[in-house]
C-alpha cells in the first residue's frame, strides 16, 4: 500500500484535533523514522528549536505517522497564548467535570492510551514541566510531545534538538512553495542562487517558505540581492541575538516592508488577538473604512506567508499569526499610535459575545485590558466568561473576588458577581466557602432591593444550603425566590427556581408535589424551544414520576432528556440520564439492562470527572445488587457488566435510547433511514439535530438561508411538530444522528 494512504488511514482511525495543513510536508524523513522510535521508546519526547525551525510541522507529522500506537486519541492543544496548561487543556478540549483543571484532565486520560500534543511551551516552561510529571505519574497508558524552545525539565524526558534542513530538503522546500505563485517553476536553472539563498535563511523552513512566496514580485537573483542587504542591516543592531533569531527577524522584516500599505496596517492590527481570529472579527476590529475590502487584504497576506488560514471541518476558515509574526507585528503596533485603540477595538467586539471555547485567549485578553480601562474593571466581561461550561472556572472565581475588591462600581452587578462567585465555588466542592459567599450574595442583593435580583441570589444560596443537608433552610428560600417572582416577567428564572424547588421536593419525599412544579416547568421550556432547559426539566421531572410509580412516564422523559442532552453535547446530563434509564431498567426488573446502562454510566461519570445525585447512586448501587441477585449466574452478571463498560458513548447512547443489544456484543448499524422525509430533507433534520442554525446548514449546503428555512418548516409540517428540538428527537430516534461523540471532529469537541 502506498505509504500516503497507509498514513492517512492511519490518522482517520485515531480520534484527533491535529491541525491540517493546506501544503505538503517537505523532507525529514530520517528525522521522523528517528523520532517515531523514541516516541515508542519514550513517555516524554521534547522537540527543541528556535522559532521557524519547523518544531510544530514536524511534531503534527510525528503524530500522525504515530496513530496507530494510540487508539484512544491523538490531542493537540496549542500553548503559546495560555498561561495555565491544565486549564487550557480542559478548554481547548471541552472537557467536563468539577474541582481543579489538571485533576479533570488527568481523571479524562487515566485510562487512555492517547498522545497529548503540547505545543510551543516555553514562555510557561515550568508550569508545562509540572503538568506533565504529574499527568505521566497518574495516566499509565498516555505519552507527551512537546515542542518548545528549551527542554522542560522532567525526568524521563527524551530530548530530540532541531537542526536546520539538509540542502537537498532546503531546495525541495524553495521549490515546493515557490510553485505556489510560479507554477512553473524549477530549482535546476537556479540551483546556485537558489542555494545561496536558503544558506542566508539558514536553511529554516519558515523563513525559506517566506522568502520563496516572494517570487511571484522578483527573481531569485534579486531576492537573494534583498535578502544580503536587509540582514546586514538587521544583524548589526542585534548582535547579542542568537545567528538564527537575527536571521528570521531580517526574513519577517524584509517581507513585511513588501507588503501594500494597507496590508502593513492590517498586519500590524491583527495581532490585537490571541489565539486567532475570524473574518467577521478582523472586519469588525480592524478595519475603520468603509471601502476597505478586509477579506482581500487578508487573502493577500496568507497568499504572502504572513497569516495562517486553518480550514476547519465545518467548512469555516480560522486565521492565526505565527508566533515570531505575532510577535513582530504586536512591536508595530505599539510603535503605531493605534495599540489603545485597537485593544478598546478587541474588547468591544468580544464584551458583548457570547462564550465561544475558540475564542478564550481572546476573551481572557480583552478582560486583561478592561481590568485597567472600563468602568467596571471588567466585572461584566469576567461573569459572562464564568458561566461558561468550559471555562477556567478556577481562575475565574478568583478574578471574581479580586475585582469586587478593587471595583466600586454598579451595586447590582457586583451582587451578581458574588452569585457567580458563590456558584463558582460551590462547583468547585468547595462547600465552606460557597456557603459564606452565597450568604454575602443575598445580603448584597437585598441592599439593592432588585426583586429578581434577590430571587437569583436566593435560588443560589438554596443550592448550596441544600448540598450541605439544610433542607429546611434551602426551602425557605427557594420559597422566598418564588414569592419574589410570582408577579415578575421573567418567567425563565421562575422556572429555573421552581425546577430546583421540585428536585428540594423529591429529596424532602414529596415527589406528588414535585410533579405538581416540575411540570409547569416542561411546559414553559416547550413553549420557547429552549432545548438545553427542557431536557434539564425533563430529567427532574422524571425523578418524580419514578418516585411515584409512574415507571413509563419516567422512561419517557428521561429517554427525551438524553436525545436532547446528546444534541447539546451535555455531559453532565447524558450521565444523569443514562443512571435514570438504568433506574427505569431495574423497576421494569430488566436486569442484564440494568447492568449495562449502570456500568457503562459509571464508566463515563469517571472518565469525565463527573458526579451524580448521591441518593440516586446509592439507589442504583442496591438495584445492581439485586439484579445479580436476580440473575443468579455470576457469569451472566459480570458479563453484561462488562459488556456496559466496554461501550463506546455512541453504544451505550444508542442503547439506553432503545436500541437493542444484539447478540454478538456490539452495536449494529444505525436505525433505519425511512419516513416521510426526501434524502435532502433528512440531511437537513440531522444537521439540526447537531445543532446547526440556518445559516449554518445553508452554508454547509451551499444554498440560501431562505431556502434552508424552508426545508426546516416542511419538516416540521411532515412530522407534525412544532420545534427544532421535536425535529432532532425525531432524527436521533430515526438513526439520523449527528456525528459519533467518540469521533471528536476537529473543532477539538471530546
Amino acid at each position: 500500500m502506498n505509504p500516503a494512504v497507509r498514513h492517512r488511514r492511519q490518522v482517520a482511525a485515531s480520534p484527533n484535533n491535529l491541525p491540517r495543513f493546506l501544503t505538503s510536508f517537505v523532507g525529514r524523513e530520517a528525522e521522523l523514522r528517528s523520532l517515531r522510535t523514541l516516541l515508542g521508546a519514550s513517555r516524554l519526547v521534547t522537540i527543541t528549536g528556535t522559532g521557524g525551525a519547523g518544531k510544530s510541522r514536524l511534531a503534527v507529522e510525528l503524530a500522525k505517522s504515530a496513530a496507530d500506537a494510540f487508539p484512544d486519541g491523538i490531542w493537540w492543544i496549542e500553548l503559546a497564548a495560555a498561561n495555565d496548561v491544565a486549564g487550557w487543556i480542559v478548554t481547548t478540549l471541552e472537557l467536563p467535570g468539577r474541582g481543579p483543571a489538571q485533576a479533570v484532565v488527568a481523571s479524562w486520560l487515566a485510562t487512555k492510551r492517547a498522545l497529548l500534543v503540547l505545543d510551543n511551551c516555553e514562555h510557561i516552561v515550568v508550569a508545562s514541566a509540572a503538568t506533565c510529571q504529574a499527568l505521566l505519574e497518574q495516566c499509565p497508558e498516555l505519552a507527551i510531545l512537546v515542542t518548545s524552545r528549551e527542554p522542560i525539565g522532567v525526568p524521563g524526558e527524551a530530548r530530540w534538538p532541531m537542526t536546520s534542513l539538509r540542502d537537498p530538503d532546503a531546495l525541495q522546500l524553495f521549490e515546493a512553495r515557490a510553485r505556489l505563485v510560479r507554477p512553473d517553476f524549477s530549482v535546476a536553472p537556479q540551483a546556485r542562487i537558489v542555494g545561496d539563498i536558503c544558506n542566508r535563511l539558514d536553511r529554516l523552513p519558515l523563513a525559506i517558505e517566506m522568502a520563496a512566496a516572494r517570487l511571484d514580485l522578483m527573481s531569485e537573483r534579486e531576492l537573494l540581492a534583498n535578502l544580503n542587504d536587509r540582514f546586514q542591516v538587521l544583524a548589526s543592531g542585534a548582535r547579542t541575538a542568537p545567528e538564527r533569531q537575527q536571521t528570521m527577524a531580517a526574513a519577517i522584516d524584509w517581507s513585511h516592508r513588501l507588503l501594500t500599505e494597507q496590508e502593513t496596517t492590517l498586519f500590524r492590527r491583527l495581532s490585537v488577538f490571541q489565539g486567532g481570529f475570524t473574518l467577521e472579527a478582523a472586519r469588525a476590529v480592524c478595519s475603520d473604512a468603509a471601502g476597505v475590502d478586509t477579506l482581500a487584504m487578508l487573502t493577500g497576506l496568507v497568499q504572502k506567508s504572513m497569516v495562517v488560514a486553518d480550514r476547519l471541518d465545518d467548512g469555516s476558515t480560522r486565521y492565526r499569526l505565527l508566533e515570531s509574526h505575532h510577535d513582530f507585528a504586536r512591536e508595530k503596533l505599539a510603535e503605531s499610535r493605534e495599540l489603545d485603540a485597537m485593544l478598546r477595538r478587541h474588547f468591544d467586539y468580544f464584551q458583548p459575545r457570547g462564550w465561544e471555547p475558540s475564542e478564550a485567549a481572546n476573551f481572557w485578553h480583552a478582560l486583561d485590558w478592561a481590568r485597567d480601562h472600563t468602568p467596571d474593571g471588567g466585572l461584566g466581561l469576567a461573569l459572562a466568561i464564568a458561566d461558561s461550561d468550559f471555562s477556567d472556572q478556577a481562575r475565574a472565581k478568583k478574578l471574581i473576588l479580586d475585582l469586587l475588591e478593587t471595583s466600586h462600581g454598579d451595586p447590582a452587578l457586583r451582587a451578581s458577581a458574588m452569585t457567580m462567585a458563590a456558584r463558582l465555588a460551590w462547583r468547585q466542592a468547595d462547600r465552606a466557602g460557597a456557603r459564606t459567599l452565597a450568604d454575602t450574595a443575598v445580603s448584597m442583593a437585598r441592599e439593592v432591593g432588585d426583586p429578581g435580583l434577590v430571587a437569583r441570589a436566593l435560588n443560589g444560596a438554596g443550592l448550596v444550603h441544600e448540598t450541605a443537608g439544610e433542607l429546611a433552610v434551602a426551602g425557605r428560600m427557594y420559597d422566598e425566590a418564588l414569592a419574589l417572582l410570582s408577579a415578575s416577567p421573567d418567567q425563565q428564572l421562575l422556572a429555573d427556581v421552581r425546577n430546583a424547588r421540585g428536585l428540594l421536593a423529591i429529596t424532602q419525599g414529596d415527589s406528588a408535589a414535585a410533579v405538581e412544579i416540575l411540570s409547569p416547568c416542561v411546559a414553559y421550556a416547550r413553549s420557547q424551544d429552549d432545548p438545553p432547559r427542557l431536557a434539564r426539566y425533563l430529567e427532574s421531572l422524571a425523578h418524580a414520576q419514578l418516585d411515584l410509580g409512574q415507571v413509563d412516564q419516567a422512561a419517557a422523559s428521561w429517554h427525551e432528556s438524553l436525545s436532547v442532552f446528546r444534541v447539546v453535547n451535555d455531559w453532565f446530563g447524558i450521565v444523569w440520564s443514562l443512571v435514570g434509564l438504568a433506574l427505569v431498567a431495574a423497576a421494569r426488573r430488566q436486569d442484564d439492562r440494568t447492568l449495562r446502562l449502570a456500568a457503562a454510566a459509571q464508566r463515563l461519570a469517571g472518565e469525565y470527572s463527573l458526579s451524580t445525585w448521591p441518593y440516586r447512586t446509592a439507589q442504583l448501587e442496591e438495584e445492581c445488587r439485586q439484579a445479580r441477585s436476580r440473575l443468579g449466574d455470576r457469569g451472566r452478571a459480570e458479563a453484561a457488566w462488562s459488556e456496559g463498560e466496554a461501550m463506546s458513548t455512541a453504544e451505550a447512547l444508542d442503547y439506553a435510547l432503545g436500541q437493542d443489544w444484539p447478540a454478538g456484543g456490539s452495536v449494529g448499524e444505525p436505525l433505519s433511514e425511512a419516513g416521510p422525509l426526501s434524502r435532502r430533507e433528512r440531511e437537513v433534520a440531522t444537521m439540526v439535530a447537531s445543532g446547526m442554525t440556518n445559516r449554518e446548514i445553508a452554508q454547509r449546503l451551499f444554498i440560501a438561508e431562505r431556502t434552508a428555512e424552508g426545508h426546516v418548516e416542511r419538516i416540521r409540517n411532515k412530522l407534525g411538530v412544532r420545534s427544532r428540538t421535536e425535529v432532532a428527537t425525531w432524527a436521533i430516534e430515526h438513526g439520523l444522528r449527528p456525528p459519533p461523540l467518540d469521533k471528536r471532529p476537529p473543532t477539538s469537541k471530546v
